[in-house]
């Protein structure tokens, strides 16, 4: 009987931790996930996301975009661009791009 008891906490505990069969979607960072503090490679849906991107230059404008749409983004000293964003209920790529403000454009 005890042995039942210990299985069935164990299920349960599992099941709480592995979020109860709540549907997760994948992000595709483009090859820059190292770039994000704290990214992870899924979210459930209509989770509030907050990531700060680091490698951040001077004299470069940056760009966020959530499946090839542009999304608002801030600067939080210390910490980088911050960029948020509620999650979907499908898979999403990240995508940041940066352009340096010192070249020079005819």
């Amino acid at each position: 009987m005890k042995r039942i008891a210990v299985l069935l906490l164990l299920a349960g505990l599992i099941a709480v931790l592995v979020g109860c069969g709540e549907d997760r979607y994948r992000v595709d960072y483009c090859g820059q996930k190292a770039s994000y503090q704290n990214a992870r490679d899924t979210y459930r849906a209509g989770e509030r996301v907050r990531l700060y991107y680091d490698a951040v230059a001077t004299d470069t404008n940056y760009t966020f975009y959530l499946d090839d749409v542009s999304i608002s983004h801030s600067y939080e000293e210390g910490r980088g661009m911050v960029v948020e964003f509620i999650m979907p209920e499908h898979d999403i790529t990240l995508e940041c791009e940066m352009r340096n403000t010192m070249d020079y454009e005819p």
